[in-house]
């Protein structure tokens, strides 16, 4: 009987965001991996279209554990590769006992907070009496995030590794759009657009750019840049809004909201920009503007920072460094060799590094059946860079 591979989400089906993007890299991978099709098995903790390959399996339900244990034995489940999966879990302990071979755990985020001393002792301590009913590996989307498993809760980092997000190369391309975004947004066609996407938390540093463009308006450079914020919702953009009245920079600030045409907002950018002042693991955005042209400023924070090489495709700044941030972009505006410079680099970084073609081969080298966890072939990007 051929081996199957079972995908789980902890969350509902279709719901969007980036883990849409990973439901399609977990199967691609899965059949790069030599998986068939009808070997390939994916759940969710609700599923609004079940098939014979579509399940729910709710983490945390004794019920669907049932189901779970059901299924790997009917179908021979060789192979669980599971989004966010709790540890210790029960998920582990049924699996394990139903001689699944190989479990995954692939983490979107943070594991804990950073420990040290007496409390990271424990922790260690800790992973050793839980280790059986632990993953065999963990899969994290920066070094940063990787970190927090293992100075956050003791995990050894040999039951680790980093696979980036990849983006897709073949939509995110620095081909010339010139115009479309100021045709969009009615943006003078003088002015250089400085592009931000992502969430508006606090956190996120939309504060920060709005600072900025202030800072220019100060120093009278304000006249050839204009800033276009995508992803606020509702009255998200209110509070930012706020900080610009009475002033010339709200004239220079447009507000996007979600979009559906990134890829042609970021080829007609000058530039992008995240300044983050909390937390941040490794965004998809970043690398979207990267392939797409954009040389990017960011926040030297976690994972954020290993998005760019510092000074080749981009630069770091401090979080909250609205006046550095302000004379980054300025000197982009003026000169464009630099400009031109950063964008080549910028892309040739995503196409060697960060494609999902990468990602995905990465994951299906892990995951297939003729190679064990122990004895990967797959060396940890901090190996590979």
């Amino acid at each position: 009987m051929s081996v199957s591979i079972l995908i789980m989400f902890h969350c509902k089906q279709n719901t969007g965001y980036a883990i849409g993007t990973l439901e399609k890299v977990f199967e691609e991978a899965a059949s790069k991996a030599g998986f068939s099709a009808e070997n390939i098995y994916v759940s969710f903790k609700e599923v609004f279209s079940p098939s014979e390959n579509v399940l729910k399996i709710d983490y945390h339900s004794s019920e669907d554990i049932k189901t779970l244990r059901q299924l790997i034995n009917e179908k021979n489940v060789e192979t669980i590769l599971a989004f966010d999966l709790p540890q210790p879990s029960e998920i582990v302990r049924v699996a394990r006992a139903a001689k699944v071979s190989k479990i995954l755990a692939y983490w979107g985020a943070s594991m804990s907070s950073i420990n040290g001393g007496l409390k990271l002792f424990l922790k260690r301590c800790q992973w050793l009496l839980q280790a059986n009913i632990s993953p065999d590996l963990f899969i994290f989307e920066s070094r940063a995030m990787q970190r927090t498993a293992t100075h956050g809760r003791g995990i050894p980092k040999s039951r680790t590794t980093v696979i980036p997000l990849g983006v897709d190369t073949s939509v995110y391309v620095p081909t010339s759009e010139d115009g479309y975004t100021h045709s969009i947004f009615d943006i003078p066609r003088t002015r250089k657009i400085v592009i931000y996407s992502g969430h508006m938390e606090e956190r996120k540093g939309v504060r920060v750019l709005i600072s900025a463009m202030l800072e220019l308006e100060r120093r009278q450079q304000l006249e050839d840049i204009h800033l276009l914020i995508c992803g606020d919702e509702g009255d998200q953009s209110q509070i930012y809004e706020a900080m610009l009245q009475s002033s010339k920079a709200k004239d220079h600030v447009t507000f996007g909201g979600y979009r559906s045409d990134m890829p042609q907002l970021m080829r007609s950018a000058y530039l992008g920009t995240i300044a983050s002042t909390g937390w941040d693991s490794f965004t998809m955005s970043s690398i979207e503007m990267m392939a797409s042209g954009l040389p990017l400023v960011v926040s030297n924070l976690q994972g954020l920072a290993e998005t760019i090489e510092d000074e080749v495709c981009g630069y770091y700044i401090q979080p909250g460094d609205y006046e550095t941030l302000a004379s980054i972009w300025t000197n982009y505006v003026n000169n464009a060799d630099l400009r031109n410079r950063h964008s080549r680099a910028a892309r040739s970084r995503v196409e060697e590094l960060f494609s999902v073609n990468t990602q995905i081969n990465q994951i299906a080298d892990l995951i297939s059946p003729n190679v064990s966890v122990d004895n990967s072939i797959v060396k940890p990007i901090q190996e590979r860079t």
